[in-house]
């Protein structure tokens, strides 16, 4: 229907059907203050009785206007002849935001679910919208194309659809339209042209091509499922193998083994002094290890300073400062940290998921989560199941880790509590309590990977990123302290420092600016030259001041 637009008055067009009324009005006005002078609607004219079978329908078309002169429309009836969909059969159309469009698909008796693809080669932003097959069509109000299941596209759309959402009559509607801007389509960090009111038969007319699959075989989903859950067992079966008929190191590493260990400490021993043969030192130095005398104090388990000459030969357990039981708590203090973090982290966060994956399934808008609709694979209640479920190697290979841990940690008990010496005198101080942290890291890793990809979006990223960045941390804090036992943050500060980390990450989100980044670059510089210094050098790098 087209009108001139000229006039003063608008045309008001209402359309009265079997089980409602139409209407709209002439210029044709968005409330961004576009205009147009021609609109369509296609009219929906069945019911319950004669839905079924061929039948003649009644419509009453009122035009009315409040203009007192004479007013030149032209009005066109058209028969639809091209409004079926069917299964494999490509259909190609053009929709603008006066002239929307729909059209009907019927579920055969042979399939329960189809997958929806629509492309098209513009960025012209539309909504699609999976509607019960009821008349009349709402399709164009934001109200109204806001029905059954939704989404906003600009090149690319796509849904799967179930019978068991339409149980009346295995039929739906689909529906398009495309929007007066392309607000909806873009982020935060893109603009839409901003059009001057008034502007009149804007050309945003998207040209489209919707297809109908035939539904996935989901054996094969049953399949995927199958060979990883059967792969991660088998990983199991050979590492409880491997645990049960080979005995942990320490579990068979005595006494007898000791002079083996003399000879190599002797052979290093002299390797030292050849190589330090030939050097003077000057009269009155030597090497002395030492540690301040605050931080002696500080330690609580603090033992007695060692000197050695320039020559000598020491083991890392005599350089050791502190008591081993002390260090050894002060490690423990991290997975407890780290267990109770996750605790208190993972409840909220499920709980807010789910119901994320609830409100997507009332209300039906598919733009809550950023989802690849062309790849996600629904199972159960879960939209993105296969998403999810991909983050199951984080949790199998995390608890078998721990297992692996706990397995080394009362192997080395054992073998302090049997030959407590041995322990003092040789080897490295061992530590476990990184390790339990770094498991439950990874553990945790998969289940908040999985809870994200429930429904990810850029208000819940950091459920994926949080724990990345703990065990990142964990691995450079177990890194340096292999070979500095008696240097190690505590556990709440390490957490305070993370917990900074990911604070800065969520303002970066939201406070997307230049002047951000660049302040956290300068800051980012500083703090690694700070932070280096103080892990080299440490006790031994001293900044100081002094004016002439």
């Amino acid at each position: 229907m087209t009108y001139k637009i000229e006039q003063e008055a608008p045309l008001v067009i209402v359309v009265r059907q079997i089980r409602g009324v139409i209407s709209w009005t002439l210029p044709y006005t968005f409330s961004n203050g576009m205009i147009y002078s021609s609109a369509s609607r296609i009219l929906c004219l069945q019911n319950e009785i004669n839905r079924t079978h061929p039948h003649t329908s009644r419509v009453f078309i009122e035009i009315s206007t409040s203009n007192t002169d004479w007013i030149d429309y032209s009005l066109q009836l058209e028969n639809i002849t091209e409004f079926l969909l069917e299964t494999g059969v490509s259909r190609q159309f053009f929709v603008s935001p006066a002239m929307p469009i729909y059209y009907k698909f019927t579920f055969p008796s042979t399939i329960e679910n189809v997958f929806i693809n629509v492309r098209s080669s513009d960025q012209l932003c539309t909504i699609v919208s999976v509607q019960s097959f009821d008349c009349p069509v709402y399709d164009v109000s934001e109200i109204g194309m806001r029905q059954g299941h939704y989404q906003t596209m600009a090149s690319i759309a796509s849904f799967n659809v179930y019978a068991s959402e339409f149980p009346k009559r295995n039929t739906f509607l689909l529906v398009f339209l495309v929007q007066p801007t392309d607000a909806d389509c873009l982020n935060d960090q893109e603009q839409t042209i901003i059009r001057p009111a008034g502007v009149i038969d804007v050309q945003r007319q998207k040209n489209a091509t919707v297809t109908i699959h035939p539904p996935a075989n989901y054996n094969f989903l049953y399949i995927a499922i199958f060979i990883t859950i059967g792969l991660f067992l088998l990983i199991y079966f050979v590492a409880f193998t491997i645990m049960c008929k080979h005995a942990d190191i320490y579990d068979h590493l005595a006494p007898d083994q000791l002079p083996l260990l003399e000879a190599i400490a002797e052979r290093e021993i002299a390797e030292r002094n050849n190589n330090q043969r030939g050097y003077q030192t000057f009269q009155g130095e030597e090497n002395v290890v030492s540690t301040s005398e605050s931080e002696n104090e500080q330690s609580g388990g603090a033992i007695e300073v060692i000197a050695t000459s320039n020559v000598g030969f020491v083991t890392v357990s005599d350089l050791c400062v502190k008591d081993y039981d002390y260090s050894k708590q002060k490690f423990r203090i991290y997975p407890q940290t780290m267990l109770t973090i996750a605790i208190f982290y993972s409840l909220p966060v499920i709980q807010l998921v789910l119901q994320y994956q609830l409100n997507i399934n009332s209300s039906g808008n598919e733009d809550l989560c950023y989802f690849n609709f062309l790849c996600i694979r629904q199972f159960a209640m879960l939209t993105a199941f296969n998403s999810v479920f991909s983050n199951i190697g984080y949790c199998a290979l995390g608890l078998l880790f721990l297992i692996i841990v706990y397995r080394r940690d009362m192997a080395y008990a054992r073998f302090l509590t049997k030959y407590p010496a041995i322990g003092k005198e040789y080897g490295i101080p061992q530590h476990f309590g990184l390790f339990y942290a770094m498991g439950i890291g990874l553990f945790m890793e998969g289940l908040m990977s999985g809870c994200y990809h429930i429904c990810p979006s850029k208000q819940n990223f950091q459920f994926d990123t949080s724990f990345m960045f703990i065990v990142a941390v964990l691995n450079i804090i177990k890194i340096y302290q292999t070979r500095h036992p008696d240097i190690n943050p505590h556990s709440a500060g390490s957490f305070s420092f993370l917990a900074a980390i990911i604070l800065i990450t969520v303002i970066g989100v939201y406070y997307d600016e230049q002047w951000f980044w660049i302040a956290y670059a300068i800051i980012h510089i500083l703090a690694c030259l700070a932070f280096t210094g103080k892990i080299y050098y440490m006790g031994r790098l001293k900044v100081t001041f002094r004016v002439h």
